[in-house]
């Protein structure tokens, strides 16, 4: 089960959420397709910034690949 590993490329507000550059959070998916690109997968990585730090990426607006870099270690 490979593991995915989110970081926020910038320091951003958007709809009264605070982001900062550097926010890290881990995923673990049953396959190796990028979860940015499903559903499921964006909901578990949103999780995964609310249960360690309290922000809302999806309030943010911020589940793309445009404000996360990622890279997947199996």
């Amino acid at each position: 089960m490979p593991l995915w590993k989110f970081t926020t490329k910038n320091k951003r507000q958007c709809n009264g959420v605070f982001v900062e550059r550097g926010m890290t959070v881990e995923v673990v998916t049953p396959t190796t397709s990028n979860p940015l690109h499903n559903p499921q997968g964006r909901e578990q990585i949103a999780a995964a910034f609310m249960t360690k730090y309290g922000v809302d990426m999806k309030k943010a607006q911020m589940l793309t690949s445009s404000y996360l870099d990622y890279t997947m270690s199996k």
